[in-house]
């Protein structure tokens, strides 16, 4: 009898332990989860803490691969202008030694025509009139000097004489 009333007991207690295991098992389950979700809030917040470094790091690089691109394009921009500058002044500088050679070329052809003085008969004729003229030279410098060599000294005063007063030479009557 005892025997039967405790087996009632424990056939009437069974739901409870059963109950009981239920919530042992749950709370369990609950602890477990509570340790996996603190577990994943360290590790995500050190990976926020490695992430922001990283995020700010790339940041840093998008700005300087920004600023970068714009230098770059501003050194194309002075570069093309540079270029088109050198070759407009390559340009006038080519143009103006076209009219240079243009020039010369027309003073060469208008110096073709000396060419027979450089010849060597037109070098003798040269030579010739050279010596002539010294000759003249000397003539004119003894004309200079005397430029009536014929005359007598008599003569040279009274041609002086008629030259300074002509008209004490003139009869009167």
């Amino acid at each position: 009898m005892v025997t039967n009333q405790l087996d009632t007991a424990v056939k009437s207690f069974q739901p409870i332990n059963q109950t009981v295991e239920r919530y042992t098992r749950l709370c369990r389950a609950y602890v477990q989860l509570s340790e996996r979700f603190h577990q994943l809030d360290v590790e995500h917040m050190t990976l926020k803490g490695q992430v922001v470094p990283l995020l700010k790091a790339l940041k840093m690089q998008q700005d300087r691969l920004r600023q970068i691109q714009a230098d770059k394009e501003a050194l194309q921009q002075a570069l093309d202008q540079q270029s088109a500058q050198h070759r407009q002044e390559v340009q006038a500088i080519a143009q103006t030694y076209e009219e240079r050679i243009d020039r010369l070329t027309r003073h060469i052809e208008e110096l073709r025509s000396l060419d027979g003085l450089l010849s060597p008969e037109a070098a003798q004729e040269l030579s010739e009139a050279e010596s002539q003229m010294e000759l003249v030279e000397a003539t004119i410098q003894e004309m200079a000097e005397d430029d009536e060599p014929d005359l007598t000294e008599d003569e040279k005063t009274l041609l002086a004489a008629y030259r300074a007063n002509p008209g004490a030479f003139l009869v009167v009557p």
